[in-house]
């Protein structure tokens, strides 16, 4: 874990020195990054302009924060996290986020592919 917040904000000065404007100054990404000014304007591009996948992906969030509870419970220092949230929900989170980031990945799926025949 502490990897990760070592190097997290190494890569995303990376990106936003180095890589950002190269990939803005393709044809392909011209139109994404146009669209993309703000914080709400790049989480709606990224969901391209879709509710479906915006939803989607909100789910995804829920179900993976449901899998890393001990993790966030250690976190708070509160060992007993897990089983309130069980008692609160009457299920296992863990089964629970699997099965959430399930049904996003097949909304996701559904979504992409009808995306596709449109065009």
């Amino acid at each position: 874990m502490s990897i990760v917040l070592i190097v997290l904000p190494g890569v995303i000065v990376a990106y936003l020195m180095f890589l950002r404007p190269r990939l803005a100054a393709y044809p392909a990404f011209v139109q994404f990054y146009r669209e993309a000014d703000g914080f709400w304007g790049k989480v709606w591009a990224v969901c391209g302009r879709s509710l479906t996948l915006a939803w989607s992906y909100a789910v995804m969030s829920i179900g993976f924060l449901l899998n890393q509870l001990d993790g966030i419970a250690a976190l708070l220092g509160d060992p007993d996290l897990k089983a309130q949230v069980a008692d609160l929900l009457h299920a296992d989170p863990k089964y629970l986020g699997y099965f959430t980031m399930v049904v996003s990945f097949v909304t996701i799926a559904s979504r992409l592919r009808s995306l596709a025949k449109g065009m």
